[in-house]
């Protein structure tokens, strides 16, 4: 927790923080989740950890997810998709 993670695709940057303490009696979802539209990968990503250390990983391919830890300069993808596909209904009356 504590790391600020910094994505650029298609010219656009996008900022994002893994924190803790925000929810009561649950924890907040530990992923990062970036939007990159059309594109098929991030030309960059940048993780600054708490300890001050940064990594930095270029043409990331984009529709996955990755473990990433601090001092192995590796991404592991990992299994699952990460499309979320949601139908919505409404009724009339």
């Amino acid at each position: 927790m504590g790391a600020r993670i910094r994505m650029v695709a298609a010219g656009v940057t996008q900022i994002r923080e893994i924190a803790g303490g925000g929810s009561y009696l649950s924890q907040s979802d530990l992923r990062a989740n970036f939007g990159i539209g059309k594109s098929t990968t991030a030309q960059r990503v940048e993780i600054r950890w708490p300890s001050g250390e940064m990594q930095v990983f270029d043409d990331v391919a984009g529709d996955k997810f990755y473990l990433i830890q601090e001092g192995q300069n590796e991404l592991r993808p990992q299994r699952g998709s990460p499309r979320i596909s949601a139908s919505f209904t409404r009724q009339l009356r």
